[in-house]
């Protein structure tokens, strides 16, 4: 079977039947004591809710996480969005899977975000900075860590959760920076721009996208925060005569980054570099998860769900036309 349609063109009461990739399966129970499946079922164009409450232990059986599956069923409204009723899935077999069917890519190119990457670390005037970022990020992407925080999300489901959404959120984190860097005194620019290149390298370990997106053991034991600074520190290492004080002011602004020790930062920010870090990264990852939850309003609805990220829900600022 071919992929005909995505999650962006279903509609209330059309009938379903394509190919989606299972992002999650939950066998649960409902109040009356019956099992009901919950699926995350996805493709390139976004992500959408499913629920099978006829057979569900038997339809579970045929499929697993990651599978591509041919899913029948009808959409219907549910809470201001479009969620699928489910009556059959099987298991797309034969052939291997092209998830660039299923997995969504960042809008402005992976290619165009890299050259601007690339041009940032250009106008690095700190020679030993500027080592730093050519090793991480070398053109031609030749290592590992290059390729892959090409590809890399930004975030499981929270923000930039797509193909390239890392090489996004960075970029989008650096252009503010270099912005900041000129409005406020006593600003060192190229740490701040190094702090901003380098703050979220430990996510292309962390998580794992292969098939959904999900955390590695080793993201969810130690975490980006740890993960990049530990990798920022053996690259230092390995260039000679690298000032270990800067190396101590980049690592602290990948360590604080988060900003409190409740949202997982080791240390909190203590220099003005790592104190606007902290803000501009906190303000590009809600400003873009807001814009993609206000995206999947169907027309004429003004709030979203519940949005976990926010611990709210969300108004889209538009009222009815008169």
């Amino acid at each position: 079977m071919q992929k005909t349609r995505f999650v962006k063109d279903l509609k209330e009461g059309e009938p379903v039947r394509d190919l989606f990739l299972v992002a999650n399966k939950a066998l649960l129970t409902s109040n009356a004591g019956k099992p009901y499946l919950t699926l995350q079922l996805r493709d390139r164009t976004g992500q959408i809710e499913a629920r099978v409450w006829d057979r569900a232990e038997e339809i579970g059986k045929r499929f697993d996480r990651d599978d591509v599956v041919e899913v029948g069923g009808t959409a219907i409204a549910y809470q201001g969005r479009v969620q699928l009723k489910v009556h059959d899935v099987r298991k797309e077999e034969g052939g291997t899977k092209d998830l660039s069917e299923y997995l969504p890519v960042t809008k402005k190119g992976i290619e165009p975000l890299w050259k601007t990457l690339q041009e940032y670390i250009g106008g690095v005037k700190d020679k030993d900075l500027a080592r730093l970022l050519a090793a991480v990020f070398p053109d031609p992407p030749e290592s590992d860590v290059a390729r892959r925080f090409r590809q890399a999300p930004g975030g499981k489901t929270m923000h930039h959760d797509y193909i390239g959404g890392l090489l996004e959120h960075t970029v989008s984190v650096a252009a503010i920076c270099r912005m900041l860097s000129a409005h406020y005194e006593g600003v060192d620019a190229d740490l701040l721009l190094a702090g901003a290149l380098l703050h979220d390298v430990g996510k292309v370990h962390e998580l794992s996208y292969e098939g959904a997106f999900d955390y590695t053991d080793e993201g969810r034991l130690l975490g980006h925060l740890y993960m990049g600074t530990e990798y920022v520190s053996r690259v230092c290492a390995a260039l000679p005569g690298f000032p270990p004080e800067k190396a101590m002011l980049v690592k602290h602004i990948i360590l604080s980054h988060h900003g409190e020790l409740e949202f997982g930062s080791p240390k909190r920010p203590k220099t003005l570099e790592a104190i606007l870090l902290h803000h501009v990264e906190n303000m590009d990852a809600k400003a873009t998860a807001f814009g993609d939850a206000i995206a999947e309003l169907r027309e004429g609805v003004r709030w979203t769900d519940y949005q976990r990220m926010f611990e709210r829900y969300l108004f889209s600022g538009k009222f009815p036309k008169e």
